[in-house]
């Protein structure tokens, strides 16, 4: 059976937002964030993935979050609800930056 499209609206309008969350997906490998800059919408979950041979992190330059040291294969996630710009690096490879974007 097919909903209207009005009802299907209507029923993804009264889903929690933890059904309609997305997650983001960005791996750290070669000594670099991948994708180095990302852009989501409030509620949405960053998990950053260390597929590389040494161990990294993600941080927070305004402290908002610190991973701590992720080990090769290891994640870390992070949810983003507030409308801004957020800068990060790894603290052991302060050249490592990269920047989540929420609109």
């Amino acid at each position: 059976m097919r909903l209207p499209a009005r009802l299907a609206f209507l029923v993804l309008l009264s889903l929690p937002a933890a059904v309609l969350a997305a997650t983001v997906q960005v791996q750290i490998k070669g000594m670099n964030f991948h994708p180095d800059t990302v852009t989501v919408a409030p509620g949405t979950t960053v998990t950053w993935t260390n597929d590389d041979s040494f161990d990294h992190t993600t941080t927070s330059d305004a402290k908002l979050w610190d991973s701590g040291l992720l080990k090769p294969g290891r994640s870390f996630s992070h949810t983003f609800n507030k409308v801004g710009s957020y800068p990060y690096h790894c603290a052991v490879h302060t050249f490592m930056t990269g920047a989540v974007t929420v609109k």
